[in-house]
This record gives C-alpha cells, sequence and structure tokens, in this order.
C-alpha cells in the first residue's frame, strides 16, 4: 500500500478494531473516512497481507477478528500504555543490530523513549563482545534511547534496572519465577532467557544519551537454539508452556520499565534495590568471579547503592563493577 493508503488502512483499522463484536457496512465506512468504496476494500485486502483477520459476510459488511503477532508501530502503539516509552517506534525487519542503529539515531537527535525494534538481528550482541543469536519473529530484539541526567559513572546501573523490569513483567504476568544475574541478564530456572546491553556516549561529567537494548527469547522451542547454548538458554514459551504475545508482553514491560526508569532519574538506584535484592540469583551465594585473567572465589553478599555487587572472600569484602560471574553449584 502507499502511504496514503497506510494511513487509511491504520485508521480503518482502529475503527473496526474498537468495536470487535460489530460488523460495519463498507459503504457506510467509506462516507465514515470520506473516501470511496474501492478505497475501503483495497484497504481491507492490505491489511489482510499485512497478517490482519476480518469476517466478511455477503452483505458487504467487514468485522475485525484477529490481529498479527507482529512489530508494526501502529500494533505497538495499539497495547501501550506508556507516557514516552516506544511512542516513537522505528521498526524494521532485519538490522544487523538495534543497539547499533539505536546509538546512530540518539547521535542524530532522537527523542527519549525511541524504541528501535526489528524482527531479526544478523549481528546481534551481548556483553563482553558475545554473539547474540536473534532469530525472526520469535523474539524480541530492541533497543531503547534514553537522556538520563545523572553523571556517567551512575548510568551502568541501568543494566540492572532494566534487567528488574523484565524480571517483574515475566513474574506478574506468566507467573514464573524470573531471576536477575547480575549485571544484565535474566534467568528462569538457572537459564537464560534476556540479555541487556547498556551503551553510554557522553564526557567524564555528563551524560549525551544511553541506548539500553534487551532481547528477549519469547517464542522459541528447543529446536531454535544452537546445540551449544540449549542447556543454558530457555524462552517465555518453553516455560509458560503457551505461545506468548510478543507486542501485549512488549507494551506491559515498557511500562514497567518507563516506571522504574523514572524513579531511577529522580533518585538514583538507592530506592530500587528491595526489588532488585529481592530478584537476584546470586545473593547469598557462592560465586566464581572472572576479571580479565584472575579468577575469585567469593560469596554474593549486596548490591550498592550505585549498582556494583559486593562479595566476601575471606574476611574481605571486595566491590565488583565489572567481570563475569557465575553461581557455583553446590557439591553433593
Amino acid at each position: 500500500m502507499s502511504g496514503h493508503s497506510d494511513e487509511i488502512a491504520i485508521k480503518l483499522l482502529g475503527h473496526l478494531r474498537n468495536s470487535p463484536d460489530k460488523s460495519f457496512a463498507i459503504p457506510d465506512l467509506a462516507r465514515k473516512f470520506s473516501t470511496r468504496v474501492k478505497v475501503i476494500n483495497e484497504a481491507l485486502k492490505g491489511l489482510v497481507l499485512w497478517g490482519y483477520k476480518f469476517d466478511f459476510d455477503n452483505t458487504s459488511r467487514a468485522r475485525f477478528v484477529s490481529a498479527p503477532d507482529s512489530i508494526f508501530p501502529h500494533e505497538i502503539n495499539h497495547y501501550l500504555k506508556t507516557n514516552f516509552f516506544g511512542r516513537n517506534v522505528i521498526s524494521h525487519f532485519s538490522v544487523p543490530s538495534t543497539n547499533s542503529l539505536a546509538f546512530r539515531l540518539a547521535d542524530e537527535g532522537a527523542t527519549e523513549g525511541t524504541l528501535v525494534i526489528a524482527d531479526k538481528q544478523t549481528e546481534g550482541r551481548g556483553r563482553l563482545g558475545r554473539r547474540w543469536q536473534s532469530p525472526t519473529k520469535l523474539g524480541l530484539w530492541m533497543s531503547l534511547i534514553l537522556r538520563p541526567s545523572q553523571p556517567p559513572a551512575e548510568l551502568p546501573a541501568l543494566s540492572i534496572v532494566t534487567a528488574t523490569a523484565l524480571a517483574e513483567t515475566i513474574s506478574d504476568k506468566l507467573k514464573l519465577d524470573a531471576r536477575i544475574k547480575w549485571p544484565n541478564d535474566c534467568l528462569i530456572d538457572g537459564r537464560k532467557v534476556a540479555g541487556i546491553l547498556t551503551e553510554l556516549s557522553g564526557e567524564l561529567d555528563k551524560a549525551r544519551f544511553v541506548v539500553v537494548g534487551a532481547g528477549i527469547n519469547v517464542n522459541q522451542m528447543s529446536r531454535d537454539f544452537a546445540p551449544y547454548i540449549r542447556k543454558r538458554a530457555t524462552s517465555l514459551r518453553i516455560e509458560a508452556g503457551a505461545v506468548v504475545n510478543r507486542i501485549e508482553f512488549l507494551a506491559d514491560f515498557l511500562l514497567r520499565f518507563e516506571n522504574l526508569y523514572l524513579k531511577f532519574k529522580k533518585k538514583g538506584l538507592k530506592p530500587l534495590l528491595p526489588g532488585i535484592k529481592k530478584r537476584s540469583s546470586l545473593l547469598g551465594r557462592q560465586v566464581r568471579l572472572k576479571r580479565g585473567s584472575k579468577t575469585i572465589l567469593a560469596k554474593a553478599i549486596d548490591i550498592s547503592a550505585e549498582g556494583a555487587l559486593l562479595v566476601r572472600r575471606r574476611k574481605e569484602v571486595l566491590r565488583v563493577t565489572a567481570g563475569e560471574v557465575t553461581v557455583i553449584e553446590d557439591e553433593t
């Protein structure tokens, strides 16, 4: 469809969708939108091609039936309850990396809360330069542009704020016990369901913007993961035992994340710490910490108001701001 046809189609979709139990005469729809019957019919055909389903009867009437699980901006907007997160959507079928695209857009002045989302990433990135598998239409591969006022030193904590919002959304929406693995992973039953990648642009005393990327495994089955990560990775579908609507989940996550982010902007990480600690998968457990070429065995005891992990090694308490941490399973 052309740009003008797209505009009519989206308005028509909204009108039909708002009354799913009602069928509308197509001539009446043409009059309502001040256009011709032919244009309405073409718009409906276009919407069907996009994956929307309608019930058509013999008397030229149409009724909305269902929407596709698709990342169209208008589809995301339909479910959004946020003030500014996701209100500007940049949606693509495939990109190398949503974080890379969001970083460029932020550098060009994109507004705070802009959401960059794709059905597929060909060069998805995780922490420490790792590759993140991003198969088509099975997950949520996205990045948000944020413009916080805090000094850059406080902003790495946004990774754990994001992970907390995600864990709380999973727990509330799907009734699953989601946990945060410091500083940026979300786990269910010890297996990774999502990862966060935070990238910052700024100077020593001021951040220009932060891009928060999230890769969330939504509807993968075990066979969709590469063999070498099947034991360590999971998806919402695997854990919930049912297909999850990606866009409804996305809208719930963005609302919760926006609420936590606004608290973070106002008062920092401290008021969020009780929720973070409650969902931590590390606190109170023996962990192995890799810092460069060094490996440290210690007990995770706390998370600081700056987002650092505190660990106790013998009588010494160490403050960890970076590195890879894994739980040492109890030997039996």
